[in-house]
């Protein structure tokens, strides 16, 4: 089965405030994130049930060489990527975003 891969708009949100973040850190690094980042959503893509459920229908996926997870869901041949966290965070703030 071919999946499709949505970014809501919260998850656009956080992708561009870690990318900055990054960058503010060292020159180019963000962009290495977002190449890091695109990859772990296609491998993601290709193997969209491969990671476990964590919480509700939420699965995590860590994009590779950084502390960063995907929350996402899996509907039919969707996958909508929801929440872009980076580690460490208060847990509790991740259960809030998961549950709007």
């Amino acid at each position: 089965m071919t999946y499709q891969v949505v970014v809501r708009n919260r998850a656009q949100v956080e992708i561009a405030e870690i990318m900055q973040w990054y960058e503010s850190k060292e020159e180019g690094l963000g962009s290495y994130f977002l190449l890091c980042l695109d990859a772990s959503i296609e491998a993601m893509r290709r193997y969209p049930t491969a990671h476990r459920i964590i919480l509700h229908e939420y699965r995590r996926f860590f994009v590779r060489k950084f502390p960063v997870g995907i929350y996402y869901i899996v509907k039919d041949n969707m996958i909508y990527v929801d929440v872009v966290e980076p580690f460490p965070r208060d847990p509790s703030r991740l259960d809030e975003k998961l549950n709007t």
